[in-house]
Formats: C-alpha cells, sequence, structure tokens
C-alpha cells in the first residue's frame, strides 16, 4: 500500500512540474538573453561576438532603435558587402506582397474579406471540392488558412531553364518536393496549413485586378513610393553588387531562380528593407492600417496565434500587439529575417547567404532580448529549455518521497506512543 502511495505521489508530482517547467520554457524563464532589455549596445556586441564568427558567406545585420538606424554591419567577405547588396529574401517575399494587397484594399481596388471566385477569371479557377469556396478570401489565402493543402515550398529552377508561365504554375505546380495540385483540402478558416501556391493564385489576381504584371505592380505599388530602389524580382546572377550564394561549409553555390515571384522570388538589399521598416514606422493612416492588416491574428498552432496576413507573428507584445515580420530560407544556406516591434518601433533586419538559419537564430536572439519571451520559431529549443529543471526537479521530487517514506513509519510509532500516554 505504502508503494502504490509513493508511486501516485511521485507521478502528481511529477506532471505538476514538468507542466510548470514547461509554462516557464514558452514564457522564456530558462532562457537567458543576449544583454539587459533596452541594453542595445551590449545585444550588439554579443552578437558580434557569439554569431559573425558562423558566417560562411555574405551577411548584412542592421538594428533599428525607435524608428532610427543604431547598427549597420556587413560581413567582410569577398562579395564586399554593403547597404545596397542585393540578397535573395526567399519567403520574406510573402510579407511585401501582402503588403501590396493591402495598398490595393486602401485603394478599395479589393476586399481582402470577399470570396477570391470575385476576382479569379475563367482561365484558372479552384478545382471542385466538398468544402465552400465562397469562404476563401484574399486574407484567408495569405495567412495559410484558406483551405489549400499544397504545402508549396517551390523548387529551385537553374538559370538555363525556362520559368513556366502563371497560368501553367497554377495548373501544376513545381514543387521542391515535386509537383503539388492547389486544392481546398479543409474548411477554410478552421486551421493554419502552409501553402506557398495560395501566393501564386494572388500573383493571378493581382495581374487581373490591376491589368499589369505582377512585378510592375509591385515596383509601382510598393518599390518606388518607399524607396525601395534595388528590390526586384530579376535573375540575381545577371545583376550587381550582389551576394553570391554559399553552403553552409563557405564553398560557393550556383545562384536560382523561382517560380513564384510573390512567395519566394524578391531580391532586396537591406537598405531597402530599412527603408521598408521605416515606412511602416510613419504612425499614419496608411502604414497604421498596413500594420493591422499584416498583424492581425489568423493562423494557430496549439491555441497560439502564429500567423497573420502575409506576417509571421512571432511574440504578442504587452499593449496587445505582435512582434511581426518575414523569415525566409532556400538552399544552399540562403537565410533572412526581419523583425518589427511597433509599439517600440525597434525592429532587426538579417540577411545571410552562406550560415544554416544564421539570420532566423540572430533575429530570433534580438525577439527574446525585446520581450523575455522566445518566438515561435524557436519552439523545440524553448521546450528543450525545460528539460534540465525537469530532470533536477524530478531528481527533488524523488529523494524527497524516499525520505518522507522512510521516516513516515517512525512518524507513525511516534504519533502511536504519544496517544497511548495520554491515555
Amino acid at each position: 500500500m505504502r508503494l502504490f502511495k509513493y508511486i501516485v505521489s511521485f507521478t502528481l508530482l511529477t506532471l505538476c512540474w514538468s507542466s510548470i517547467c514547461l509554462y516557464g520554457a514558452v514564457n522564456g524563464w530558462w532562457l537567458t538573453p543576449l544583454a539587459k532589455q533596452g541594453d542595445t549596445n551590449h545585444f550588439i556586441k554579443a552578437v558580434n561576438h557569439r554569431f559573425l564568427s558562423e558566417t560562411k558567406g555574405n551577411l548584412a545585420f542592421i538594428v533599428l532603435e525607435n524608428g532610427r538606424v543604431v547598427s549597420k554591419q556587413f560581413s567582410p567577405s569577398i562579395d564586399k558587402i554593403n547597404g545596397e547588396t542585393l540578397f535573395p529574401v526567399a519567403s520574406m517575399s510573402k510579407l511585401f506582397t501582402a503588403y501590396g494587397i493591402s495598398q490595393l484594399a486602401q485603394q478599395g481596388q479589393i476586399d481582402l474579406d470577399a470570396p477570391i471566385a470575385n476576382y479569379l477569371t475563367p482561365a484558372w479557377q479552384l478545382p471542385s471540392s466538398s468544402f465552400d469556396h465562397n469562404k476563401v478570401s484574399m486574407r484567408l489565402l495569405l495567412s495559410h488558412t484558406s483551405g489549400l493543402v499544397d504545402g508549396l515550398g517551390f523548387a529551385d529552377i537553374p538559370k538555363e531553364q525556362v520559368l513556366p508561365m502563371l497560368l501553367e504554375s497554377l495548373q501544376q505546380p513545381k514543387s521542391s518536393r515535386g509537383n503539388a495540385k492547389l486544392e481546398i483540402g479543409y474548411a477554410p478558416a478552421t486551421e493554419w496549413q502552409y501553402s506557398g501556391g495560395g501566393y501564386l493564385i494572388a500573383e493571378h489576381i493581382i495581374e487581373n485586378i490591376t491589368g499589369i504584371p505582377f512585378e510592375a505592380f509591385m515596383a509601382d505599388t510598393v518599390f518606388t513610393p518607399l524607396k525601395m530602389n534595388r528590390a526586384n524580382y530579376q535573375f540575381i546572377g545577371e545583376q550587381t553588387n550582389i551576394a553570391n550564394a554559399y553552403d553552409s561549409e563557405g564553398n560557393k553555390s550556383a545562384s536560382y531562380q523561382y517560380v513564384s515571384p510573390a512567395a519566394t522570388g524578391l531580391l532586396a538589399s537591406a537598405d531597402d528593407l530599412t527603408q521598408f521598416v521605416i515606412a511602416l514606422q510613419q504612425g499614419n493612416r496608411n502604414s497604421e492600417q498596413a500594420i493591422k492588416d499584416l498583424s492581425q491574428p489568423l493562423g494557430y498552432k496549439l491555441g497560439a496565434p502564429i500567423w497573420g496576413m502575409g506576417a509571421m507573428l512571432y511574440v504578442p507584445t504587452p499593449e496587445g500587439n505582435f512582434i511581426f515580420g518575414h523569415d525566409g530560407a532556400n538552399e544552399p544556406a540562403i537565410n533572412s529575417a526581419l523583425r518589427i516591434n511597433p509599439n517600440t518601433n525597434d525592429a532587426i533586419i538579417v540577411l545571410t547567404s552562406g550560415g544554416d538559419h544564421l539570420a532566423s537564430t540572430i533575429a530570433s536572439e534580438w525577439t527574446l532580448w525585446q520581450t523575455g519571451i522566445p518566438d515561435f520559431l524557436n519552439f523545440d529549443s524553448t521546450i528543450a529549455s525545460a528539460f534540465l529543471p525537469i530532470g533536477l526537479g524530478i531528481l527533488v521530487i524523488f529523494v524527497s518521497l524516499v525520505l518522507f517514506y522512510r521516516k513516515s513509519p517512525q512518524l507513525i510509532s511516534k504519533s502511536s506512543t504519544n496517544s497511548v500516554l495520554q491515555d
């Protein structure tokens, strides 16, 4: 009987302690930021000390504080990186596509919550399914909650290969894992499931609404007004002042082109991205609406908001907003990260070509430093941070229970003796 009580007590206390530790992990209890909150100089020095040696190719690292650039650093690579050097930003492209569509909405050319069927052409329509297509809106399309189950990831395409036309890609998109199909596989707005194919559809809609190619629309609506002077969707290997591709060992690699400029094809410089951040921080009606559109929570995982309309929602802020932006990654070792704190007008931009996940790692450290809370991209390491306190706690629980139950017969005996004496 005593053994049964011991096992039950041990199990219950272990579960309670483990739950506390996991709760603490997602709230940053077991992680140490690189610097004290507000100590920007110390944070920048810590990044230089811990991470810049991991750069095997090119890196641009920009920190903004209260709407001003306070640090701008570039790796001393053979490519002579500077603020105007073009980097491929991979999936960060989605953030800019969503911003462009937000501008269309503010101009009254599209209703973000209307059925996308209103804006498609007879040349391409969503394949029939058992789900209500009238619930598929642009807002859901760009937040990966539309019901699309393609899971795209677009394939790297060599320079020598001719890119397919947009309609051809809509009919048979080329995934990094083979061919995929754009179809609705779950009820719209009921779950989050990554869909690069939604951005192919967004391209088609933009071209149908505006009557011009997607690239021209983005230049006219986003890049030129925001003075993003180098941003474009052309093949990087035919341009000047570029960050060449390197693998994780620092070996020079081939550059690729991509089927969907809206999803993964943007090239931009650190100065371009800085201009974008500053534009969002202006505090005028246009920027406030754009932030609202981008950062409204729409996609959830494990009950936590992680995605808005084209933006990742990394962590909530005390004011009820989110640190938002987007990361991107492509082979061989391309990584980009942009984080914006709308409450403080602080931001970080990291661009790398050579160094697996280096940009995302640095940007995640910035998020932890800003808020004390780890962002959702760091989920695995965040949970892992709880393992040591869980293990130590279980050891303490085990030893404490052993000692308690060893002494318990003596306590019972003393209690019985006292009772007899009192009688």
